[in-house]
């Protein structure tokens, strides 16, 4: 992958090789324990104890940037004192807890459209969304 002035680099290591190593990124679990699990649709509603231990199970997924593929994705997670900064590339393999991927996947841009409201004029009305990332559950058997 190459950049208007040359190859493009992240943290110090050429993007091209970061990208054809498929090796398992890990996060450190301790931070990965204090983090809460944010319910962006319903952020009043409590989730059960059995929900909480299946989503925060450890398993490995690999991340894929449908917006812009190939560029990096950088996101904080979390409240004000517990926070944590993901830095995830296109097609790397990371050891995350289900609420992240959930939480990434249910990043979305909405799709517009000007509508006949019957009296002659337009609304603005959205007709659905576009996924922007993809978390995809690879099988370690």
């Amino acid at each position: 992958m190459r950049g208007a002035f040359g190859p493009l680099f992240f943290k110090g290591k050429k993007i091209m090789e970061m990208q054809t190593q498929r090796h398992v990124e890990l996060v450190d679990p301790k931070k990965m324990e204090k983090l809460p699990i944010i319910n962006m649709e319903n952020p009043s509603k409590k989730i059960d104890e059995k929900e909480e231990k299946y989503l925060r199970q450890t398993v490995t997924y690999e991340f894929m940037n449908l917006e812009e593929p190939g560029v990096p994705h950088t996101f904080p997670y979390g409240n004000s004192k517990n926070r944590y900064t993901f830095t995830l590339l296109h097609g790397g393999r990371y050891k995350l807890p289900r609420f992240i991927a959930r939480h990434i996947e249910s990043r979305s841009t909405p799709i517009w459209k000007w509508m006949p409201d019957g009296t002659g004029s337009m609304i603005k009305s959205r007709m659905g969304v576009n996924q922007r990332f993809q978390m995809r559950e690879v099988y370690e058997g």
